[in-house]
């Protein structure tokens, strides 16, 4: 009998250790299949889109697993711009705003996807009329909308997460021979981007200058920045207002000075979206902490010259916070 228990013992050991040896093994090549990088609580992180996918509506992306089955929808343009713009190569929207948007789905573990759409269906304003909340977001076809600056206007309709840039400058621009000076707009035409915070509501907030606050028959608005430089260059309109983008610099003379306030926006650029969807606000602001606690924001903002160099814009250190 001792001899039988013995051997049972033997036996009973040996099987233990292969059971072990098995489990070892498979640990091993679940590890090496995984091959991402996790995070302290486990989560993947994944900084850029790799996997995103044309759809009917525009560009899409999503992260690796997704803890329900609810798809969040974010709005996105493009004006050639490295935050975000048409890769006529893949058709695809690309730039900051995308790799941000990539990024926090990923760490929040969301199913995300980017839908295009026209600017005015997140936020609107007409000449000449009150800046209002577009159809797309106030009717809810998608979640939020990205990269839009907070203003006051937005903020009495909208609700928004954390920044994830800095906000840009503003600036008065004229055709390259014009005598006009920025601080006298008195019966000259004025130019505005439809959508935009820098909308004439915001120019006559600036009290330093003289006929800030247009009548109507001075007030025009643009579809585009290309349209807006069209006009100024063959004399439409006289000046126009905008934000500091690189299509103005390059077509048009800076008439304000180089430190001239911004009176429009009052944070960086945020997901925006209705006040009924705290639940998005909440998920991303911690996904997005967690990206900056991680150094994955960093990544992020010092790939930019690398991964959309080739597109005019800002400097990674104007766009990104903390820089």
């Amino acid at each position: 009998m001792a001899q039988d228990r013995n051997l049972l013992t033997v036996i009973l050991v040996c099987c233990l250790t292969v059971v072990s040896i098995v489990a070892l093994v498979l640990g091993i090549i679940s590890l090496n299949q995984s091959g991402g990088e996790t995070g302290s609580d486990g989560q993947p992180i994944n900084i850029f889109t790799q996997s995103g996918q044309s759809s009917s509506s525009g560009s899409s992306l999503a992260s690796s697993s997704s803890s329900d089955d609810k798809v969040w929808l974010f709005a996105i343009g493009h004006y050639d711009d490295i935050l975000e713009y048409l890769d006529e190569t893949t058709y695809t929207i690309k730039g900051f705003g995308p790799d941000i948007v990539d990024a926090v789905c990923s760490i929040a573990n969301k199913n995300c996807q980017l839908v295009y759409d026209v600017y005015e269906h997140c936020w609107d304003n007409q000449a000449g009329e009150r800046p209002r909340g577009g159809p797309g977001l106030m009717g809810g076809w998608y979640d939020g909308c990205t990269g839009w600056v907070q203003t006051l206007d937005r903020l009495l309709t909208y609700y928004f997460t954390v920044p994830y840039t800095n906000g840009r400058a503003v600036a008065l621009f004229a055709k390259n021979d014009s005598t006009v000076t920025y601080n006298d707009l008195t019966n000259l035409t004025v130019g505005f981007l439809d959508g935009w915070n820098s909308d004439e509501f915001c120019l006559a907030r600036y009290k330093n200058i003289v006929g800030s606050t247009l009548s109507a028959n001075q007030i025009f608005h643009y579809q585009s920045a290309d349209l807006m430089i069209d006009a100024v260059l063959n004399g439409v309109i006289d000046v126009a207002f905008g934000e500091l983008l690189s299509q103005f610099t390059s077509s048009l003379k800076l008439i304000s000075p180089p430190d001239f306030d911004n009176n429009c926006q009052a944070g960086g650029a945020s997901i925006m979206t209705r006040h009924t969807n705290r639940d998005l606000v909440n998920w991303w602001n911690d996904a997005f902490q967690r990206l900056r606690d991680r150094g994955r924001y960093n990544e992020i903002c010092e790939a930019i010259p690398e991964r959309h160099g080739h597109i005019a814009g800002q400097d990674y250190t104007e766009i990104c916070l903390g820089y």
